[in-house]
C-alpha cells in the first residue's frame, strides 16, 4: 500500500545534510594564547591615598587592622566611636578609655575590699606563716601540714586571699599593652584622618606633642597616683619600697617616652598614646578620691581598715635581707630533707639487704673457746 503524501506541502524539499565542515572550522591554525593580566592587592599606601581623593576614610578591615584579637577588637572599638558617633579622634579615643576603666570599677571594689580585709587579720596570718617557717625549718612535715591547714581554714573563714591582690594589675596590664599597642599601629600606619583628629596645641594625633606638655602631665598624674595611694586602698611597711620605685618610674617617663616611635619620626612622642595614659590616669585619682568619701564606702559596703599596733606587725627585713634569709632558710630545709631521706634509706636497707656483721665469729658454724668449760678470763662457761 502507498505511502499517503497528500498532506506534505508541494514545495518542501528535504534538508542535505552532509559531513562537509566549513574550511574556517577545519583549518589546523593554532589559537593564539592570551596572557591574563595579574591581579595586584591594593596596599594600604594605595587605599589611603583613594581615601584621600574621594574624603571617605576607609575601614580597619581595609587597612589590614581588622581582626579578633583583644587589639583589634580595641582597635575597632575606638574606629566605631569615630565612624557611627562621629567623634573626633580623641574624643573616640577618651570614650573608649573610660569605658574601658568603668567595666573594671567592680574589679577594683572587690580587690580593695580582700586588700583591706586581709590587712585586718594580717598579724594572726604573720604568726601562723612563722609557725610555719619554723616546722619547715625543723623538719617537720606533719607539723607543716598541720599549720598550714590551720592558715587555709584561718583565711577562708575571714573570705581572704592575698593571690586576689595580684587579680587588678593582671587585668589592667592587658587593656595597658592593647591601647599602647593599637594605638601605635594606627599612628605609625598613619589613618589620615588622625593627623586632623586632636585638639587644643595637638591636633595631629600621629605626631610629637611639640611643647612636651602631654608627657609631663602623665608623669604628674601618675606621681598623684603613688602619693594618693594604691588603687587597693591599703598600706603597709612592704610596700613602701615598691612606693619609692615607682616614684622614681614615675620620674623616669619623661626621658623613656622619648622612644616611643612613630611612622615619620624614629624617637618622638606619640600624642595618641598620652590622651590614653593622659585620660587612664585623671580616671585613677577620681576613682581613688571617689572611694575615700565615707557616703560611698558605706554605699559599696566597704569594710573599716583597722590600724594596727606597728609592734604587732613584722617588720620589713627589707629585699636584699630578706632574699638572704630566704635563701638560708631553704637550705636548712634541703639539708634536714636530705638527713631523712638518708635515713629512710639505711632503715630499707637493713630490712632488706644482707644481715650486717656485728661480731667476729659467725656463730651458726663455729664455737667460741670457752663455750664447752674452757676458763676464759678467769670464767666458766657452760654449754
Amino acid at each position: 500500500q502507498a505511502a499517503d503524501t497528500s498532506s506534505s506541502p508541494p514545495d518542501a524539499v528535504a534538508p542535505n545534510i552532509t559531513s562537509e565542515v566549513p574550511p574556517a572550522i577545519a583549518t589546523d591554525a593554532p589559537l593564539t594564547e592570551v596572557t591574563p593580566v595579574p591581579f595586584e592587592t591594593p596596599t594600604a599606601h594605595d587605599i589611603m591615598q583613594a581615601a584621600a581623593e574621594t574624603g571617605v576614610d576607609p575601614s580597619l578591615t581595609e587597612l589590614g587592622l581588622g581582626g579578633w584579637s583583644p587589639i583589634c577588637l580595641l582597635q575597632s572599638s575606638i574606629d566605631m566611636f569615630h565612624s557611627t558617633l562621629h567623634l573626633p579622634w580623641w574624643a573616640s579615643i577618651v570614650c573608649c578609655t573610660l569605658l574601658a576603666r568603668s567595666l573594671m570599677f567592680p574589679l577594683i571594689v572587690k580587690g580593695q575590699k580582700n586588700a583591706i580585709n586581709l590587712n585586718n587579720v594580717m598579724p594572726q596570718i604573720q604568726k601562723m606563716n612563722e609557725k610555719i617557717n619554723e616546722a619547715r625549718t625543723m623538719g617537720n612535715k606533719f607539723e607543716v601540714a598541720h599549720q598550714t591547714a590551720e592558715l587555709q581554714a584561718f583565711m577562708k573563714k575571714h573570705g581572704v586571699n592575698p593571690l586576689k591582690n595580684f587579680l587588678v594589675p593582671l587585668v589592667q596590664m592587658p587593656v595597658f599593652i592593647s591601647f599602647f599597642v593599637g594605638l601605635r599601629r594606627m599612628a605609625t600606619l598613619p589613618i589620615m584622618s588622625m593627623a586632623t583628629g586632636g585638639i587644643f596645641w595637638f591636633t595631629d594625633l600621629t605626631a610629637s606633642d611639640p611643647y612636651f606638655i602631654l608627657p609631663v602631665m602623665t608623669s604628674i598624674t601618675m606621681l598623684t597616683i603613688i602619693e594618693l595611694g594604691s588603687e587597693l586602698g591599703v598600706e603597709n611597711p612592704q610596700m613602701k619600697m615598691m612606693k619609692n620605685v615607682m616614684r622614681v618610674v614615675s620620674l623616669m617617663i619623661l626621658p623613656l617616652t622619648a622612644s616611643f616611635p612613630t611612622h615619620s619620626f624614629p624617637k618622638v612622642y606619640c600624642i595618641a598614646i598620652f590622651t590614653y595614659w593622659m585620660t587612664s590616669n585623671t580616671f585613677t585619682i577620681a576613682q581613688i578620691s571617689l572611694l575615700k568619701v565615707p557616703a560611698v564606702r558605706q554605699w559599696l559596703k566597704m569594710p573599716n581598715k583597722i590600724q594596727h599596733d606597728p609592734s604587732s606587725l613584722k617588720k620589713s627585713e627589707g629585699f636584699i635581707k630578706g632574699m638572704k634569709s630566704g635563701w638560708k632558710n631553704a637550705n636548712l630545709a634541703n639539708e634536714v630533707e636530705n638527713r631523712q631521706r638518708r635515713a629512710a634509706l639505711r632503715w630499707k636497707e637493713a630490712g632488706t639487704g644482707p644481715v650486717p656483721q656485728t661480731f667476729t665469729y659467725d656463730p651458726t658454724k663455729q664455737t667460741p673457746a670457752g663455750a664447752h668449760g674452757i676458763k676464759t678470763k678467769g670464767t666458766v662457761r657452760k654449754k
